[in-house]
């Protein structure tokens, strides 16, 4: 019988969540599509018919970690905006929140973070990880390029080293969070820290204007 695109569409997803929890249990080298198959109840004539091998597999995978904050961060930062900081942290607070309750995200990045060895035919998505990182370095770095010349970034911080200051953070808070198995709150530590981080971002001006009798 022929299979229609929902069904095909409902078996490929079937196929990746499976292949989450594979390669989260014993890591990218040592899962095979044998496992994966069994898994997700599906022949390997069925993953070869959406996947060319393991290698895909793991690429649409990481292709899957998006959060829409992120296209928030994108538009603004291509199109501007009047207060470009509070787009960044409130970008970052909900990104941490949204992260924290889908484990789904948790076990994809802890794949690429710390159950895949970048060698031989996986090699090649270190370049791959290292341009995503860099494209969304480059968006956030022109929002605060954008805060410093309106004025809202404190005059000693330099957009560059803000831009990968917060970038630090994010990443450090997530990794280190999937590292200890979740044993803080990301959203309340992380959040504390990203706040603690804009306030010293933005500018004394702002606030010393705000305060100050007319």
């Amino acid at each position: 019988m022929r299979r229609t695109k929902a069904e095909a569409e409902q078996t490929r997803e079937s196929i990746l969540d499976a292949a989450v929890d594979v390669f989260f249990e014993n890591g990218v080298s040592r899962s095979t599509l044998e496992q994966i198959a069994v898994r997700a109840g599906v022949t390997r004539g069925a993953i070869y018919w959406h996947f060319k091998d393991k290698v895909e597999i793991f690429k649409a995978l990481q292709d899957s970690i998006r959060l829409p904050q992120e296209d928030l961060i994108v538009h603004a930062a291509e199109h501007g905006h009047e207060d470009p900081l509070t787009v960044v942290e409130s970008g970052c607070l909900s990104a941490l929140q949204l992260f924290e309750e889908d484990e789904r995200q948790q076990r994809i990045m802890a794949i690429l973070s710390q159950r895949c060895e970048y060698v031989g035919e996986m090699a090649g998505f270190i370049a791959r990880i290292g341009e995503a990182n860099q494209q969304m370095l480059n968006h956030i770095r022109r929002l605060v390029q954008m805060a410093s010349q309106n004025g809202s970034l404190r005059s000693e911080w330099q957009p560059e080293i803000a831009a990968r200051a917060l970038q630090c953070t994010m990443t450090g808070l997530i990794h280190e969070w999937l590292r200890n198995n979740r044993e803080f709150s990301l959203t309340e530590v992380g959040g504390k820290l990203i706040g603690e981080l804009m306030t010293c971002f933005r500018g004394r001006n702002r606030a010393e204007n705000a305060s100050s009798p007319n």
